[in-house]
């Protein structure tokens, strides 16, 4: 997995160390990976590197402070018909103007995962639109589920939130293109509160959030990067 990021210390602090040394980003030659890191850094100096033991995705891109919602700019490079990667990874630190179900306000402080995906999969799938949802808020479940000190307290208020002990801990989306029967693309959006807890003014539809560190008996082995290392397995798995 190619991994690319604008702060080397925030990669480190979400994969470890790397397979290569950190090196200067050489432009892409497929337009589409060009794009994309155009898309996302901008201007930004970005560093490139991989991991060699994780080949079920092409790439990661890591940005540390998102100016605005990867989960957006990736439907928007879908809909203008450019030739994104399949199986590519979004990750932001922190961000703005990130959103939840029907554009709610999804708060994104340092701490937690704020995770976007790229899926190709060039066949016919029933009901995509639900099916990638649930494909989103299973996995964020089930990762959850492997946590020392979170079994099987993690739930779904279906379709699109993720509960521990009522607090909402989770969000997901899900964006679908077809063309006749075949799903062509499909987006992810995954929100997790994994050591930060938003400060989120109480409504009828979130009375209460949290985090996994606040809800875990374990709280010191829920970190970004254990966590998104499950989630990515459980993904691969349920897809």
């Amino acid at each position: 997995m190619v991994l690319y990021t604008d702060s080397v210390d925030y990669a480190r602090l979400i994969v470890g160390d790397a397979s290569d040394p950190w090196s200067a980003h050489e432009t892409p030659s497929s337009s589409g990976i060009r794009r994309l890191l155009e898309s996302v850094y901008g201007r930004a100096d970005v560093r490139e590197s991989s991991l060699a033991n994780d080949s079920d995705w092409s790439c990661l891109l890591l940005v540390e402070s998102a100016q605005r919602s990867n989960y957006d700019l990736l439907i928007e490079l879908c809909r203008e018909d450019v030739e994104l990667p399949d199986r590519c990874l979004l990750l932001a630190g922190s961000g703005r103007d990130f959103h939840g179900f029907k554009g709610r306000a999804w708060h994104a402080p340092p701490g937690n995962i704020y995770l976007s995906v790229y899926l190709r999969p060039q066949r016919a799938i029933p009901h995509p639109a639900s099916s990638f949802t649930v494909l989103a808020a299973v996995s964020v479940v089930d990762a959850m589920d492997t946590l020392p000190g979170l079994e099987a307290r993690a739930g779904i208020k279906w379709v699109n939130d993720v509960l521990i002990d009522g607090a909402k801990v989770g969000g997901v989306l899900a964006y679908t293109q077809t063309v006749g029967d075949n799903v062509t693309g499909a987006v992810l959006g995954i929100g997790v509160n994994v050591e930060t807890v938003p400060e989120v003014e109480p409504t009828i539809f979130v009375p209460r959030v949290s985090s996994l560190v606040a809800r875990s008996r374990r709280p010191e082995l829920c970190t970004q990067r254990s966590y998104l290392g499950r989630l990515l397995g459980a993904l691969k798995g349920n897809y």
